[in-house]
């Protein structure tokens, strides 16, 4: 798979999750959302998205 396959992979696991989110009567905030879009693009990895929304509302 290449980078730009992973990308989008990424990319359409996010908007799923936010669509999810939104169907269930909720939004991510701006934060999350932002963090959403690091890791979509690559710059941060899934567990480290994991560790900054647990951090953000101080979840263990």
């Amino acid at each position: 798979m290449t980078e730009l396959q992973k990308q989008q992979r990424r990319t359409k696991t996010v908007r799923a999750i936010q669509r999810s989110t939104e169907l269930e009567g909720s939004r991510s905030t701006a934060a999350t959302r932002a963090d959403q879009g690091e890791y979509a693009q690559g710059r941060i990895t899934v567990a480290e998205l994991g560790e900054r929304v647990r951090r953000r509302y101080n979840l263990q």
